[in-house]
């Protein structure tokens, strides 16, 4: 689950995660380009750089970006068809969240009983809570999302 509380932080420093990962496609072409080339000039010897540093982001960039991106779509498609959920009472939660009564959130993924969700009106999304938890103070089931 760290790898995704980082993730999440880092996308709350970027701006949000159609930022991230704009910075990470960015960032990564530069990076695969770069490392590209190197490689290619060292099998084709200064010859094949341009071709072979092109051949390998061609190759290799584009589908990772796809990928990448055909899963963040699916999974907000998949947050918004669960709906929003609403807080029945207030609760101080890890990660310096209180949710309080009639506060509505989305879940967007769990993993065990760690459900990150959104909740509706704030800037400082995401947060990590004990889906328990959020069973007891709200109308979610830790059965409406699929775990990892």
């Amino acid at each position: 689950m760290d790898e995704y509380v980082n993730l999440s932080m880092m996308a709350k420093a970027a701006g949000g995660p159609e930022e991230l990962l704009e910075k990470i496609f960015a960032e990564g072409e530069s990076v695969g380009v770069v490392k590209g080339v190197a490689l290619t000039s060292l099998v084709f010897v200064g010859v094949g750089v341009t071709v072979g540093g092109t051949y390998l982001y061609k190759r290799f960039g584009p589908k990772k970006a796809k990928e990448l991106t055909d899963a963040a779509t699916d999974a907000i498609a998949r947050a918004d068809a669960r709906g929003l959920y609403t807080v029945h009472e207030t609760r101080e939660m890890h990660g310096h969240l209180t949710l309080i009564i009639g506060d509505r959130f989305k879940t967007l993924t769990r993993d065990g009983d760690v459900v990150m969700i959104e909740v509706d009106g704030r800037d400082d999304n995401p947060f990590f809570v004990s889906g328990t938890q959020l069973e007891q103070i709200s109308d979610f089931s830790l059965s409406d999302i699929e775990d990892i």
